[in-house]
């Protein structure tokens, strides 16, 4: 009779977490073959709370990259806005000259050339894409028309990027030269170079000095030896590549590059040193 009433307390504990709902493991009921008709894969109990959770930071990273792309594009229109007043600057300067700047220079016995309404124009035609420009320029004072120049600049803009900087005047003024002498039009294989896609310090191409060129009917080495006549300072000869590099360099320096066309339409690095290359003596 005692032991009875010793079991009454352990019975009822059975059956109350016999009544308890009991919570089940995921289980994954896959169908196998005869002998091992059906195979049972048990889950952890936390697996989808895991789940839930990984599933929600992904979503908080992905808002979090959204945002910052939306905050980096505003921060990169506002410096494109930037570089873009700045060239505008740069342009005014190059086109119109400083107040006093005539006065001054007949202090110290500079006369100026004085526009006389003779006008001059040549014609560059960019060879990635066909756009031609007519560049219309003052044969007295050498100064491009602005919407002239406008075009040129941004005919001679970095294929790879689409920046844009000033050309230096010299550089134009030997265009035209090229073209009175060959009466040809420029066909520019690349001009303004972004300094992050040049292998050479301090390059004249990203400076807005330099030219890679052809002219229809000569070949580069007649193209060359041209600009070695007329005294170009900076000249690059690239048989493989099929054009020649002119520049408004101080100091001469003339090479051959033999290398292939290793920047599709825009040519090789127009350096010595790169590729191979012959250095020649200018003066021979």
């Amino acid at each position: 009779m005692a032991d009875a009433r010793r079991s009454l307390p352990e019975l009822a504990r059975i059956r109350r977490e016999a009544a308890a709902p009991r919570r089940e493991r995921l289980r994954i009921v896959i169908a196998g073959d005869a002998s091992r008709p059906i195979r049972t894969l048990t889950l952890p109990r936390g697996l989808p709370r895991a789940v839930t959770l990984v599933a929600l930071a992904l979503v908080a990273t992905t808002v979090a990259l959204i945002a910052g792309s939306w905050h980096m594009n505003g921060s990169l229109r506002r410096l494109d806005e930037r570089v873009q007043a700045m060239v505008h600057a740069a342009d005014t300067v190059a086109l119109h000259p400083v107040p006093g700047a005539d006065a001054t220079a007949e202090e110290m016995g500079v006369a100026p050339r004085r526009p006389t309404g003779a006008k001059g124009h040549f014609l560059v035609e960019l060879v990635n894409t066909g756009e031609t420009v007519d560049v219309r320029l003052d044969l007295a004072s050498g100064e491009v028309e602005a919407s002239s120049y406008r075009a040129l600049r941004h005919l001679m803009r970095c294929q790879r990027t689409g920046a844009e900087t000033p050309m230096d005047p010299r550089l134009i003024e030997l265009l035209y030269r090229i073209t009175q002498r060959t009466h040809q039009k420029i066909q520019l294989v690349s001009g303004f170079r972004a300094p992050m896609f040049s292998l050479a310090t301090l390059s004249y191409h990203t400076r807005g000095m330099a030219a890679d060129i052809r002219v229809p009917g000569m070949t580069p080495l007649m193209v060359r030896d041209l600009a070695r006549a007329m005294g170009v300072k900076g000249i690059g000869y690239y048989p493989v590549s099929q054009f020649v590099h002119v520049d408004v360099r101080d100091q001469p320096q003339e090479w051959t590059d033999y290398g292939e066309n290793r920047w599709d339409a825009e040519g090789g690095e127009h350096e010595p040193g790169h590729g191979k290359t012959d250095a020649v003596d200018p003066t021979e």
